[in-house]
Formats: structure tokens, sequence, C-alpha cells
């Protein structure tokens, strides 16, 4: 496990992550990390809390005129854009969406294109201020989505709702302490247009591993498309071209269930349990490839594919805990080694009754770990 992700050094100027402060790091002991304040004061905080100030990503960033935020996206076309009025606040609340065109009078592109935006309520105090998140959505549908955060493999919902064509939508207001919370989201769109006739589009899931040292980096940043102020602009999905979900008539998909799931007698229904439960002696094999476990990885990092695997292991190992002696064998390939290390991590952690030794070379080559339950 790194204790120092973010390669903090003796000396080095840092911020914290999840509190407000810094200063120099005077000394560094394991993961800890003694960061002296500007009134001598030793702090001691994980290194994995520090992040490293440089010149470029100062926090007191040169004098600006201020601007308004609200204001979010520009026009498509050269419009004049509307006086602020009394009801509209300068703060809180979404921005109202910019139509890219009535879509009953031309045709929807089939493209999805969608952002997520972070801007800093006060840009002179950033690592202090607190953050607005925005999705954008550039397309010529409407989406309903939800957006959700993880913590391990369980997702909590944090927000849902509905983005018009060409519109943005304020998701929350986030201090720099709830950044940790981001670091694995998850969002799922479902597309159509809200008037006129159109077709039926598949939803879309993406997953996206959030880096919340970004946050506290001045040149992250950015003049963009989207918004007056400078802003982190995260693209979710870039040029996809929407699925039409296919429909059957019922008479095909009664065939096809038929087809898929044909009628067993007790004999048979006995066979396959019995094939089920294979006998102690005999190894129960699971490849866990990519390839094997999902229909598709689209929309998916190594980091999320990653995941997937580890938590499939974890099912197949509660599922066999009872069952003592019975042999399990792991396929997870050569590769850099990353997943033979998290398995055996989790073996000596999680399940040390069990015993594990690389399986037969002969029958499984070098990328195979073989499990005893004990």
């Amino acid at each position: 496990m790194n204790h120092n992700p973010n390669n903090v050094r003796i000396g080095d100027e840092v911020r914290f992550l999840n509190a407000v402060g810094g200063g120099r790091v005077a000394r560094i002991t394991f993961d800890t990390a003694w960061v002296e304040d500007e009134d001598g004061f030793e702090i001691p905080t994980p290194l994995k809390e520090c992040v490293v100030v440089t010149g470029e990503d100062s926090f007191v960033p040169a004098p600006r005129p201020p601007k308004l935020i609200q204001d979010k996206l520009e026009p498509k076309k050269a419009t004049e854009r509307p006086a602020a009025s009394p009801e509209r606040p300068e703060r809180g609340g979404y921005s109202q969406p910019q139509r890219l065109g009535d879509a009953t009078k031309r045709a929807i592109s089939p493209e999805l294109n969608v952002y997520l935006a972070f801007l800093p309520v006060e840009r002179s105090a950033l690592g202090r201020t607190s953050y607005e998140a925005y999705l954008v959505n550039e397309s010529d549908y409407t989406l309903f989505f939800t957006y959700l955060s993880a913590e391990g493999t369980d997702y909590s919902l944090r927000s849902s709702g509905m983005i018009a064509a060409g519109g943005d939508y304020f998701l929350e207001e986030l201090a720099p302490s709830d950044l940790n919370e981001l670091e694995q989201l998850a969002f799922q769109f479902t597309p159509f247009a809200e008037r006129g006739r159109f077709p039926l589009q598949a939803p879309l899931l993406v997953r996206h591993r959030l880096d919340a040292t970004r946050f506290f980096k001045l040149h992250s940043f950015k003049e963009n498309k989207f918004f007056e102020d400078d802003a982190l602009v995260i693209t979710l999905v870039s040029g996809a071209k929407l699925q039409v979900q296919a429909e059957l008539e019922p008479k095909q998909l009664e065939e096809a269930l038929r087809t898929a799931f044909p009628q067993q007698g007790p004999a048979q229904r006995k066979a396959k349990a019995t094939a089920a439960a294979p006998a102690t002696d005999e190894p129960i094999v699971v490849d866990l490839h990519a390839s094997e476990l999902l229909e598709t990885t689209a929309g998916m990092s190594s980091a999320d594919i990653h995941e997937y695997q580890i938590a499939y292991f974890d099912r197949v190992m509660q599922q066999h805990l009872a069952h003592k002696g019975r042999r399990l064998i792991f396929i997870h390939g050569k590769g850099d080694g990353v997943l033979r290390r998290s398995i055996e991590s989790a073996l000596r952690l999680r399940y040390r009754g069990c015993r594990h030794q690389d399986a037969s070379f002969r029958e499984y080559g070098y990328g195979a770990t073989q499990v005893t339950i004990g």
C-alpha cells in the first residue's frame, strides 16, 4: 500500500486535503508528515492527506474583477444574454439552460456529450472554499439522470433529476472535506425528447474515479466553453452514439424465453443439481478475466474492472466457505500481478483459515492461484 501517494518530501510546502491549513514539512515518520505552521507548531498529518503546493499551484491567484457564477452556459449562437433580474440570485440554484433549438423542427442527433464540472465558490481561497458541482448536457436529448457515490461496492444516491437538451444542472455544493466521498462516482442517463416522437433509447451507465488533489491545484480550473468562470470540467460521455432499444413482440419474447430456458423434468433438475455440487476432490475453476465476467467493459476504467473482479472473487469464496477441503482455482492471468496481489491480500486478511498456492503450471500456466478451504 502506498502511504505517500502525493510524493511529499521534507521541506515541501503543503496544504491539507481534509482540513484548513498547511505549512512546511519538517519531518516524516512512516505514513505521517509533521507539518510546521506559521506559528512554528508541528501538526501530524497522514501523508495521503497532504497536497504539495508548487509555484503554479498558488492558493492566492492574481486579482481579477468579480464575475457572476450563475449565467453558466454560453449560447450556441451569438445572442444577447438577458439582463439579471432581482428574482435570480447571484449564487445557489442552477442556471437556466440554453436550448440548442427546437428538436421538433429538425432531426435529433444521436450523439451524446455529458460533462461534470466544478467551480470554486471563492477562487481567491482555493483549498479552503467550497465547490459547486454541475452536470452539463451538450446533446439534443433531455436526460433523466441519477448521481451516485460509492463506498466499497455499495452506492448511495446523491441527486437525481432531468437536464434539458443543451442545459446544465446544479448537483450540490461541496466542502473540501466532502471530496473524499466522491472518489468513486457513477451516473445513469436515460435520454428522451420532451416533444415530438423519438426512437426509444437504451439507458447509459458511466463510472468515474475522481482525483481529489486536482481541487487544490489552481491550474486545474481552466477557461471553458460552458461557464463564464474557470472550471474543472471532466468529460463523462464524449461523442457516444445512442443505441436504439430493441423491441420484441410478445410472441418473439415467449419463443426466446422458451429457447433459453427449456422446461425440465424432475430427473433433469436432479441431475443438474448434482452437477452443480462437485465432489470435494474436484477443483472448481473460476476465470477472473474481465472478458469472462462482463459482457462489456464500455465506460469502465481499469480500477472499476479490478474492483468487480475482487468482488466476484469474494462471492465465490463466500459460497464455498462451508465446504472444508474444497479446492478453488482462480485464473487471474500473469499480467502485471495487480489482481494476483489483491487476491493474496484478501486471503491473508479475510480468509485466514484457507490455504493458497500457485495452481498447477501444467494445467493452468503461470496465472492461476489454488485456494483450499480450511
